[in-house]
């Protein structure tokens, strides 16, 4: 089965699909299905390529979940290539891993004449706004769900949120050489980062998902040509966890920004955290089915990146993430994933599946 795997997902690194050029490893996975006989339905996703979604029964409780589509492929290797064990390239692990974990297991499944309460869901758009896992939750309910993503095999119950901002910080332009006659944007806005970074949210911890905390996606600013630069522009990710106040924190950096005159801002984007009780079913579904596929006991983590789960959690479905892979190493040009590890994966979810029979 290593070398099925193998062969797989190499097939499906090799097609480029990058958020909103997802149509061919869309078409590659409905070959798939057709070939095996799988029914399948493409739902729509306004502005995206859609969602590919198979159902063994009409009322599923469980849906298994990943992405097809990947971070640009400038950002790693590309093609992906084979070294013993493991393989390098862009989507090797996040998430074509877990697509094809998904394919082999409908395959799986029509092998031994199986029709579970479970639904599988192939998802658009999740490196980028999320749009195919928030369509599918407006149009679908599950009581359970698991969001195939890089865990390192354990089972995340807590999953970090975002707020994102667009801020332009603005100063007044004069020659270099009178610098103290003007305002230099690139100073202010280093200001204005240090103001946001003594934020007091910034330095609380949650015992699965780890810190708060500030990242500066992108710092632009002057044009190198003799004058002090007159506009500077950040987009800025503020890390929230389980159990913090969500509005509170919003109006907490509001505040700082809004000190400034020469700030202008935009919220580009609100993810919420959330959190499953670690005696949920699907916990402890999850937590037997590695205990008997891989006879060692599950641990339990927290996901520090947004990811689609969060659509299925705000919608009222119980979500985990799990999967092969260090998150660590994705989105780099080191992305890697074991084959032994995918086989250990593909080994827990069947036991699942079954256990949902």
């Amino acid at each position: 089965m290593k070398t099925y795997f193998k062969d797989l997902i190499l097939s499906l690194a090799s097609i480029p699909s990058e958020s909103g050029k997802e149509e061919a490893v869309l078409r590659f996975i409905g070959d798939y299905l057709s070939r095996l006989r799988i029914p399948y339905r493409l739902q729509e996703v306004p502005g995206c390529s859609p969602n590919l979604y198979v159902s063994f029964s009409e009322q599923p409780e469980l849906l298994l979940a990943t992405h097809v589509d990947t971070v640009p492929l400038s950002l790693g290797l590309f093609p992906p290539k084979a070294e013993e064990d493991r393989l390098f390239g862009v989507g090797v692990c996040d998430a074509k891993a877990g697509v094809a974990l998904l394919m082999v297991l409908a395959e799986r499944l029509v092998a031994e004449g199986l029709k579970p309460p479970v639904a599988l869901a192939f998802l658009v758009d999740e490196e980028n706004e999320g749009r195919g896992s928030a369509k599918l939750a407006e149009e679908y309910r599950f009581p359970y769900a698991v969001v195939l993503e890089p865990t390192s095999l354990t089972v995340a119950i807590a999953e970090g949120g975002s707020v994102e901002f667009e801020v332009e910080v603005r100063g007044r332009s004069v020659h270099g050489s009178l610098a103290y006659r003007g305002a230099n944007a690139i100073e202010r806005a280093i200001e204005l980062i240090g103001e946001l970074k003594r934020l007091s949210f910034l330095y609380e911890e949650h015992p699965l998902v780890g810190p708060a905390g500030l990242n500066i996606e992108k710092f632009s600013g002057g044009d190198g040509l003799l004058r002090v630069p007159e506009k500077a522009e950040l987009e800025l990710e503020f890390r929230i966890l389980p159990g913090q106040d969500l509005k509170g924190i919003i109006a907490d950096i509001e505040a700082v920004l809004n000190r400034y005159t020469w700030v202008s801002y935009r919220i580009k984007d609100i993810s919420e955290a959330f959190y499953v009780d670690k005696n949920s079913r699907i916990v402890v579904a999850l937590e037997r089915a590695i205990g008997k596929a891989l006879c060692k006991e599950a641990i339990l983590s927290g996901m520090p990146s947004w990811t689609d789960a969060a659509h299925l959690a705000a919608a009222g479905t119980q979500a985990v993430v799990f999967g092969p892979g260090d998150l660590t190493l994705c989105h780099t040009p080191e992305e890697t994933i074991s084959l032994s590890e995918v086989e250990e994966a593909f080994a827990v979810l069947w036991e699942l599946v079954k256990s949902f029979s």
